[in-house]
């Protein structure tokens, strides 16, 4: 009997010998995980706590709209969204619906999100909103009030003073846009049946206000916040740029970064609210320009992937020299809607990232600025 206990202690023993050194090397893996391929440690907890790897697919679509935005995404449940279509030079308002209309299976878009006031972002929206049925729109805390010495002021002044006083109610900010095109998409947006209104403002920097989720995705919107509108007035173009809200969207382990116009006053802001985020792709802010995807963002979101949506032989030189050789400088992957057309961007049910481009183009061509001699 002795013998028997003693073997199995010695069998205990084992068996506890063996547990710690199974232990010990978990630890070891998950040390040599996480400190020497963080990438793939932020997608396998993505995958294991964040959201668990979905079946269905993700598409962005980076429309070539000419010099401006459209980005049309297919979520994988089904639902769908539109930030932005404008631009000034390029497209039209009947190419953007027929283009949105290939795109869209039900007539019906589920969110629709403008980052900004500008032509080259809202120009057709108000089309749009008038062709499809929409049930969520996210705007500026900006109201319209266009200029009564225009041709089409006074008609769209009288307008807006009809639409619903409750709607018109929620835009507190004392500065308004008066430019006609703003004030057409504002008419629209605010006079769209069964559409709920949403502003793109955050109560605080420790909030995020805006946030669309769905099977095995969120979208999550870094806007600016109250006191940002309180204590800046609108009254310039790189202020205007500023209130437009960055956007992390999160699937099946990756990240994908949308930043309207966002420059060098709003950018600061989001990193120090994002810290430190390891991301996949940038949509490329204010078309490359020289103040926008400054080093400090880029390094804040540290994302493989680049995508610039610019016009071909544009006035404003997009994109510069400077920003492509920011990104060069963190060795990404870029596309370029001037040299590539629609470039359509796929995450499957694996993780797997995939890009699609109407054409090519050098990697010599993508990375020469349109400033460049």
């Amino acid at each position: 009997m002795a013998s028997k206990a003693s073997q199995r202690q010695k069998q205990t023993k084992n068996l506890l010998v063996a547990v710690a050194i199974l232990i010990a090397v978990v630890i070891i893996c998950v040390c040599v995980l996480r400190f020497g391929f963080p990438d793939k440690w932020d997608a396998m907890m993505d995958a294991l706590f964040s959201r668990e790897l979905t079946d269905g697919v993700l598409r962005v679509n980076f429309i070539d709209v000419g010099q401006g935005d459209g980005i049309y995404i297919e979520f994988p449940d089904g639902s769908d969204m539109l930030i932005d279509m404008g631009s000034t030079r390029g497209f039209s308002a009947s190419r953007a619906v027929e283009t949105l209309s290939d795109l869209n299976v039900d007539d019906r878009v589920d969110h629709l999100m403008l980052t900004h006031t500008d032509l080259d972002h809202v120009a057709y929206l108000d089309e749009i909103i008038e062709e499809f049925d929409v049930a969520n729109i996210y705007m500026p805390n900006i109201k319209a009030e266009p200029s009564l010495t225009t041709q089409k002021g006074p008609a769209l002044a009288a307008q807006i003073d009809k639409l619903d006083p409750n709607k018109l109610a929620l835009f507190t900010d004392p500065d308004c846009v008066n430019t006609a095109a703003y004030a057409e998409f504002f008419i629209a947006a605010l006079s769209e049946e069964n559409c709920t209104i949403h502003l793109n403002v955050d109560s605080d920097e420790r909030s995020n206000d805006v946030v669309i989720k769905g099977d095995g995705y969120v979208f999550t919107f870094y806007c600016p916040t109250q006191r940002f509108y309180d204590d800046n007035n609108l009254n310039s173009a790189e202020k205007l740029n500023a209130v437009s809200p960055v956007g992390i969207l999160q699937f099946n382990g990756r990240r994908i970064v949308f930043t309207g116009d966002s420059n060098e006053l709003n950018e600061p802001i989001v990193e120090k609210r994002v810290g430190y985020l390891d991301c996949d792709v940038l949509k490329v802010a204010h078309h490359g320009s020289a103040t926008s995807s400054t080093l400090d963002f880029l390094h804040a979101v540290n994302c493989e992937y680049a995508v610039i949506s610019c016009g071909e032989s544009n006035s404003y030189h997009h994109p510069t020299q400077a920003a492509l050789d920011r990104l060069r400088a963190q060795d990404m992957t870029v596309y370029r809607t001037d040299l590539n057309g629609t470039v359509t961007l796929t995450v499957d049910g694996d993780g797997k990232i995939s890009f699609e481009t109407q054409k090519q183009a050098s990697e010599a061509e993508i990375f020469k600025g349109q400033d460049a001699k």
